[in-house]
């Protein structure tokens, strides 16, 4: 890093901390975040002249850490080269795939231990695997599917969960299915509506899995 960018991020970076206090804005909602700091301001005293600084020294700030992250990442380019990027992207891919079967394994470890605990017959446990099967490829395809507008990829979804549900209610109660979508999902993870429901545990798999 050169002395002159060294200079430039720690002066705005010092400027910057005069205005910490104004994290106290962050959790507001955007409209109210405004009015928060003009209250802070005020009751601090500081002038619209010092405002202006702070604010500049503020988007200098964010500049240079936007020029030292592209610095860094060009170092980083230049010392891997393009076979050590190209190892270290297929070492990254070949762990995610790694972690992705043992998830599933672990997962259809839960299920299949499970069906056993309900005494259920070999035909029973096929069909539920290929409808957990089948539900797995109809969410990947709508999952890339494009529609119109939100509200009909919601009832995209909500159909096809029915669908599921009904699916699954010809072979368990209820609190088979609760049991069922809670060992669906990763272990340690909750379901995208948390509803502990086989169709949450299904839809957060396919999305996971991407």
């Amino acid at each position: 890093m050169t002395l002159s960018l060294t200079r430039k991020l720690l002066m705005p970076a010092l400027l910057a901390s005069l205005i910490a206090p104004l994290s106290l804005a962050a959790s507001a909602a955007p409209d109210q975040r405004s009015d928060v700091k003009q209250e802070l301001f005020e009751r601090a005293g500081i002038d619209q002249k010092t405002r202006d600084a702070l604010k500049q020294a503020r988007q200098d700030y964010r500049e240079s850490m936007m020029e030292l992250r592209t610095e860094h990442r060009e170092k980083v380019d230049k010392i891997l080269g393009e076979d050590g990027q190209a190892a270290l992207e297929k070492a990254k891919q070949e762990m995610r795939e790694e972690r992705r079967a043992e998830l599933e394994k672990a997962r259809e470890k839960r299920i299949h231990s499970l069906y056993d605990k309900w005494g259920l017959s070999d035909d029973t446990r096929e069909t539920l695997d290929q409808q957990r099967g089948q539900f797995r490829s109809d969410a990947e395809a709508l999952k890339d599917k494009e529609f119109e507008s939100s509200e009909a990829r919601r009832e995209a979804w909500k159909e096809l969960i029915t669908t599921q549900r009904d699916a699954l209610s010809e072979h368990l109660d209820e609190e088979q299915m609760k049991a069922l979508g809670e060992a669906m999902r990763p272990q340690g993870r909750g379901g995208p509506q948390g509803g502990g429901h086989p169709h949450d545990g299904d839809k957060g798999e396919a999305h996971n899995d991407a």
